[in-house]
């Protein structure tokens, strides 16, 4: 007998904003795309892994690129910003040495400028480590096709293999193509994220 289990969407719980139907897909129809998604990734990369990290090394280079350049933007932001508040308490301290603040007020400003300033430390430090993190991710390429190495005869979808090789499932809300029920499915793979159908083809048509 055929098991008749399903995963919902978890998004459709949380509003249309996040997802506007609430829709489903069979256990085991999701355990046969994932586990045949697998075994072309694996059968691909086994065949042509030199085009596969050449590929995937440029791809990676432009989404570390944009990832580094978008954090230490935002350091830089946050850090000018913990500078200035730095500016903003010598200037109310100054203005109460004066006279010009009361001594409530200035307690008032000085708090909120030292809680704002908490919080931002806070952020550079996040930021910092979140750098750190991503230049090292250079080496992911390599420790994916390890793990694939490791499953080249694959023939069963396990938790283990699955934790293993991959990050998250994406399913998609169903669509009706030619009269026919169709359902896409993304696949994060654990290191390297979603492999893009074109870097497949275009890795074979040079192979």
């Amino acid at each position: 007998e055929s098991r008749q289990d399903y995963f919902v969407c978890s998004g459709a719980n949380k509003g249309k904003d996040v997802c506007g139907s609430k829709h489903y897909i069979r256990a085991v129809v999701l355990e046969k795309g994932v586990l045949a998604h697998l075994k072309y990734v694996i059968g691909y990369i086994s065949a042509f892994e030199q085009q596969f990290r050449t590929a995937m090394g440029e791809k990676h280079k432009s989404d570390v690129k944009k990832e580094l350049a978008a954090k230490k933007k935002q350091l830089a932001k946050t850090e000018n910003r913990i500078a200035e508040l730095d500016r903003l308490f010598k200037c109310i301290y100054e203005d109460k040495s004066k006279g010009i603040l009361s001594e409530s007020r200035f307690q008032m400003l000085a708090d909120d400028y030292e809680k704002e300033q908490e919080e931002l430390h806070e952020q550079v430090e996040n930021l910092t480590v979140e750098i750190a993190e991503t230049e090292e991710q250079s080496g992911n390429l390599e420790r994916f096709i390890a793990k694939v190495h490791k499953y080249l005869d694959l023939q069963e979808l396990t938790p283990a293999t699955l934790n293993d090789l991959v990050k998250r499932v994406y399913v998609h809300a169903p669509q009706i193509v030619d009269g026919k029920r169709t359902q896409e499915i993304d696949i994060c793979y654990d290191l390297v994220g979603i492999l893009p159908l074109a870097l497949f083809q275009r890795n074979a048509e040079t192979a």
